[in-house]
């Protein structure tokens, strides 16, 4: 089985699209539908079917996307561990955060290593924590910062540092002057809230659950700067990681809200695929974590009103 067919496969299966999935391996789309045609040939059976204008994958489609997945995993990962054996001053390395470490504490260490190291190539994505998993699994990232235990058994986790989840609001806002709030009092306030997928957004809605309390009322978005932005202006509450209230807080732009029994403690994790053999340069990247990353923790002035 030509692995090159498996990635053009795995291209139409995201895309749904013959032509899409051409531009993205860069061949023709004539070539792509001979790709897959030969595929199905060779395998027997049929891996898309159309209906009407849209493009689905069959039963078998669905089982070798899954199994193609693996396969080209397992095959990046044998090239990595031989060519681990170069030197840390050139190569790449891939690193994926979810939001709270990634916009939060990652920024200072990738300054760090990229000074140290200018000549390896850097790639930095920062996403959901399930999408960070998804992307391990897969071997698209070599390391993962985040603040969910996953829960794929093909990955290894190491709690890191440790971060708390703590409610916000304006200083105009009338909250602002409560000393203490019982959660179930907050279910009428509009808040400001993070996507589905989000570590932090589930965390803290378990936690309200288990308290009697529910978020009725909420504006969802993708970017916690955003969910700050609105905050300041006044339209809501919101929850968020201590870490990224640090400078708003100092400044006195946001306050936090003391709510009854709230103490929400999670460590950030290290994930990594567990067959994922540490290259010189992966080496050299968590030898700057494990040094620098308590410092950027330490709790100063995180206040509260």
């Amino acid at each position: 089985m030509n692995p090159n067919h498996l990635r053009t496969f795995l291209a139409v299966r995201r895309h749904r699209n013959y032509t899409r999935a051409a531009e993205e391996v860069f061949l023709t789309q004539p070539a792509v539908s001979r790709q897959v045609r030969q595929l199905e040939e060779e395998l027997g059976v049929r891996l898309f079917e159309q209906i009407g204008k849209s493009l689905h994958l069959t039963d078998a489609g669905e089982t070798l996307a899954v199994e193609a997945e693996k396969l080209l995993g397992a095959m990046e990962r044998t090239t990595e561990a031989v060519r681990s054996h170069r030197s840390a001053e050139r190569g790449s390395i891939r690193i994926g955060a979810s939001t709270t470490p990634g916009f939060y504490l990652l920024p200072d260490l990738l300054g760090q290593f990229h000074r140290r190291f200018p000549k390896v190539a850097l790639h930095y994505t920062v996403e959901n924590s399930l999408r960070i998993e998804q992307m391990l699994v897969r071997n698209e990232l070599d390391l993962g910062f985040v603040g969910a235990n996953l829960s794929s058994r093909e990955l290894e986790l190491k709690p890191l540092v440790e971060d708390e989840i703590v409610c916000f609001t304006s200083p105009s806002h009338r909250l602002a002057k409560v000393r203490r709030i019982a959660p179930s009092s907050l279910e009428e306030e509009m808040w400001i809230i993070r996507e589905k997928g989000s570590a932090t957004r589930l965390l803290f809605e378990d936690w309200l659950l288990s308290r009697k309390g529910a978020i009725r009322k909420s504006i969802e978005l993708t970017c916690p700067e955003t969910c700050k932005a609105l905050v300041r202006a006044g339209i809501g509450i919101s929850f968020m990681s201590v870490h990224g209230l640090r400078a708003e807080i100092r400044a006195k732009y946001l306050v936090k809200i003391l709510v009854t029994e709230m103490s929400l403690k999670r460590p950030i994790y290290l994930a990594k695929h567990s067959d994922k053999r540490n290259s010189p340069v992966m080496e050299s990247f968590l030898a700057i974590v494990e040094i620098a990353l308590p410092k950027l923790t330490t709790p100063r002035g995180y206040g509260g009103r």
